[in-house]
């Protein structure tokens, strides 16, 4: 286990070099849309939505998360639990600490010592499509968390929906509920819950992402950045209809599923 130090910026590192499957710009890019994008804000609710369905009692660590937007809205929104954001950039880090996380480490969850700060929750979120070896990497993580905790994913859903977004952010696969849930167990994790979210996306990313992609090929990099910041925010008409569908599925998630969507969310018990 590498040794951590808390540096000039309050952050605690390792100074070893990560080699991760994250494009260089992507914590730059993602803080760019976090605060306003409807994205990132539902995939927030339905986060809620699932952690008080599923609920944790002790401290909380978001795993590979970037600029700190998901550990931030933890963290305000239970306070009972110190949270922890583990992320290998250090740009992320460093937004982290802007956004007043108190916890920032850069290195990697082999690292970080879980039963120490107390931790028996973990989230990942659109994390683990940039892991090649995703079994052997949730089974590392299962390695090092205390008996019971919980582990909490987000991904994104079918890979007839890949595009070259998908290749831009170096994914390695999309997943479905099933696929999901077959990799928890695989990794030796109890699967607690599985669902779709963002029900009304497949059509138009299929339409908008996948069937281009496959028409014409890979848009420049520069290109696809302006146009995903532009259907980042939408109009407020299409916002609206979009709402209507949201909160559709943080009712139903309140007790039951959803039964499609362009995410998955999972829950595992180790």
């Amino acid at each position: 286990m590498a040794q951590l130090t808390i540096d000039r910026n309050g952050i605690w590192a390792d100074n070893v070099k990560k080699n991760i499957d994250y494009p260089d710009i992507g914590n730059s890019y993602s803080f760019t849309l976090e605060e306003n994008s409807f994205w990132f804000l539902h995939r927030n609710h339905v986060l809620l939505q699932v952690f008080k369905r599923f609920p944790f009692n002790k401290n909380f660590a978001d795993i590979g998360g970037g600029n700190g937007f998901q550990a931030k809205f933890v963290a305000d929104n239970f306070t009972h639990a110190n949270v922890f954001l583990i992320e290998p950039g250090y740009e992320g880090c460093l937004n982290g600490r802007k956004r007043g996380l108190a916890n920032v480490y850069n290195t990697l969850f082999e690292n970080f010592d879980f039963y120490e700060h107390d931790v028996t929750a973990v989230g990942m979120f659109d994390v683990v499509e940039h892991i090649e070896n995703d079994t052997l990497f949730l089974q590392k993580l299962k390695d090092k968390l205390p008996p019971g905790s919980l582990i909490y994913i987000t991904v994104p859903a079918y890979n007839f929906l890949w595009s070259d977004v998908d290749d831009l952010g170096h994914h390695h696969r999309r997943y479905t509920t099933t696929s999901m849930k077959a990799l928890g167990e695989s990794a030796g994790l109890s699967s607690v819950f599985g669902s779709y979210f963002f029900s009304y996306l497949p059509p138009l990313t299929f339409l908008l992402r996948s069937l281009p992609y496959r028409l014409k090929g890979k848009r420049k990099d520069d290109k696809m950045f302006e146009v995903e910041k532009d259907q980042h925010n939408p109009s407020p008409l299409v916002l609206k209809v979009f709402d209507y569908f949201q909160q559709r599925e943080l009712k139903k998630l309140e007790h039951g599923s959803v039964g499609m969507g362009a995410s998955v969310i999972a829950v595992f018990k180790t």
